[in-house]
């Protein structure tokens, strides 16, 4: 445990304040300006600390209407960058003897914490996203304050499932951090808010920071969250997240600069905030890693601590870098993803200095084409109906290329070459792959850009035949081969067998119940994959895209997942009359092998619903 009274030193650091001229004068506002402009920015606040300094700056509008300025004192969102604040007050808290960091938390949280992976899961864990949690968004928010659940209900009924070993895969979780929070809410016995407010927030004299629990009001002051076209601005409405630890928080310029003053002074001073320095987990330790709360990533030869925030309208970044005692922090209230890095870059630029790349090193050994394939996030549910667009949303795709790996995935390919033994550097830039196995599954590390931070992500290995690429087809055919056959090509074959009988002067079969039933019911079912297809799996699949499943499954959604249990039963029922079907010759051979085909593929389409998880439909 620290000597106590360390928060009265951070303090008296962070109310010395240096005027725009000073910290501020590598920030020109011209560029700032033509930024702003450039990414469609309507407000931004900007806090910047470099030893016992801290300057502040402010830029443009906090309303639509761009009536009322941004200043270092107009509140923000902080979305995910509030997740270093979770951690900061649990390392508080455990400074104070009041929890333990390698302690498991199923005692304290008071639920279990079920998957297919067991064993102890530990606040250390869960603030370096280490735990193994699945990702889970529908239901994940509310529309209005009021509607938020109580923290516990809400995790103890919306916890995720353990889907990666514990301590071996770093999986980002929202709900990860939130438990954190509510280990810290339970051990001291009030609100996880209140315990920010009364031994983070206060002693740092923060006064503008809280977190938003339920039934409070946004902030009156805060900037409306906007969405920006050219000079044009409209407002969005706020998402009000049950699990509000993860991102739920307003703070100020002002404020956050205070925090950032009080992490780089910490060690000085004897604070627990020490504790978020440190690496705490890499995937490769050749590659930035993970500390708590904090993403690692390099620059200019420097270790640098970061963690953004995105919600819609509302863009943050928090940057230390430790090893020069320099820090900033921005927000906007809309614009594009692309400003953060662009912003950060300026800064650090101003601060550290430029960055030197010198380019990737010439090739070691290794074929490029055995790393070529199809990788995803490892922040996808197991056993949820998230899963499928998921797939689609996560993925990223290498290609080999003569001796340098093509990374395609969301913007521009990147280059690759071979610098080491599995390792592979950026060409023109410093961007690092790594290839590993975990429990013999192939994985690739590398980090991946949020606004400016660099998240140390892992990305598993798919199979050929679980690529987006092969699924978008596989899918289509699973539609449409059946369609093609039992509603185009089987009236075709009963015309041509009756034309056929006609010109050779024979009868036609007569009436049979059990063939007319069994092609009947085959197009029936062929009917319901299409309407689940189109009704269900198409459709959530916009939701997700658009964020109305974060409210939530919409009734009308919920309504048709009766689909799935009657199309297993009409395929079983197929599936035990061809043997009949061929044994009784109830139709031509031509219609037989169509039949025999058909229920096949409705098969593989009961297949596809199991595996993808939505028979059942779980979400």
């Amino acid at each position: 445990m620290r000597r106590r009274g360390w928060w009265r030193e951070l303090v008296a650091a962070a109310l010395v304040m240096a005027l725009p001229g000073g910290v501020l004068a590598q920030v020109p506002d011209t560029t700032v300006r033509r930024l702003m402009e450039e990414h469609s920015v309507p407000g931004l606040a900007l806090a910047v600390v470099q030893g016992d300094s801290i300057g502040l700056a402010a830029w443009g509008s906090a309303d639509a209407a761009a009536s009322v300025p941004v200043t270092p004192d107009t509140p923000f969102r902080l979305a995910s960058a509030a997740k270093v604040l979770v951690a900061a007050t649990a390392l508080i808290e455990a400074d104070e003897g009041r929890l333990d960091l390698h302690a498991d938390v199923e005692p304290v949280v008071g639920f279990p914490l079920d998957g297919a992976f067991r064993g102890p899961v530990t606040i250390h864990h869960l603030l370096t996203h280490t735990a193994g949690f699945d990702e889970r968004v529908v239901g994940y928010a509310a529309r209005t304050s009021n509607e938020m659940r109580p923290l516990g209900d809400y995790l103890s009924d919306r916890m995720p499932d353990r889907g990666w070993p514990i301590g071996e895969i770093l999986s980002y979780s929202n709900h990860g951090m939130s438990l954190a929070a509510y280990a810290v809410e339970r051990a001291a016995e009030r609100s996880f808010a209140q315990v920010a407010d009364s031994e983070l927030f206060r002693p740092l004299a923060m006064a503008a920071t809280r977190f938003l629990t339920s039934g409070e009001s946004i902030p009156g002051a805060a900037a409306e969250p906007l969405e920006c076209l050219g000079r044009e601005c409209s407002p969005l409405p706020h998402l009000y997240s049950h699990a509000y630890p993860a991102g739920l928080a307003f703070s100020t310029a002002r404020d956050m600069g205070a925090f950032v003053s009080a992490v780089l002074s910490s060690e000085e001073t004897g604070s627990p905030l020490a504790d978020l320095i440190p690496e705490r987990f890499s995937h490769d330790a050749r590659l930035p890693g993970m500390s708590y709360a904090f993403f690692n990533q390099a620059y200019a030869g420097r270790r640098i601590l970061a963690h953004s925030g995105s919600v819609p309208g509302y863009w943050s970044l928090l940057l230390l870098v430790p090893e020069e005692n320099v820090g900033f922090f921005f927000v906007t209230n809309g614009g594009d993803s692309e400003f953060g890095a662009a912003f950060r870059d300026q800064l650090l630029e101003g601060l550290v200095g430029p960055q030197d790349k010198d380019g990737a090193a010439a090739r070691r050994g290794e074929d490029p084409a055995i790393r070529a394939g199809a990788y995803e996030l490892t922040r996808y549910s197991h056993g949820t109906i998230e899963r499928f667009p998921q797939l689609f949303h996560n993925a990223l795709h290498l290609r080999a290329r003569e001796d340098t790996l093509l990374v395609m995935g969301g913007g521009p390919a990147q280059r690759f070459l071979q610098i080491g033994d599995s390792l592979y550097q950026e060409v023109g830039g410093d961007g690092l792959l790594a290839f590993g196995t975990r429990r013999g599954k192939p994985f690739l590390f590398r980090s991946s850009d949020v606004y400016g931070a660099e998240l140390p992500a892992a990305y598993e290995r798919l199979g050929s035949r679980s690529s987006p690429s092969f699924m978008n087809e596989y899918v289509s055919w699973l539609l449409a081969l059946p369609i093609l056959m039992m509603i185009l090509t089987w009236p075709i074959l009963l015309a041509g067998g009756y034309l056929w009988r006609k010109r050779r002067g024979q009868e036609g079969p007569g009436f049979e119940l059990m063939p007319l039933l069994a092609a009947l019911t085959a197009t029936a079912t062929i009917g319901l994959f299409a309407w689940f297809g189109f009704g269900f799996v198409a459709r959530s699949n916009q939701l997700f895209q658009t964020g109305e499943m974060f409210f939530g499954m919409p009734d009308s959604l919920a309504a048709l997942t009766w689909i799935p249990w009657a199309h297993l039963t009409l395929s079983l029922a197929l599936l035990a009359a061809v043997p009949w079907a061929w044994r009784k010759r109830w139709w031509d051979l031509a219609r037989r092998a169509t039949f025999t085909v058909t229920v096949a593929i409705l098969v593989l389409q009961v297949s596809f619903l199991a595996a993808w998880n939505y028979l059942p439909a779980v979400w």
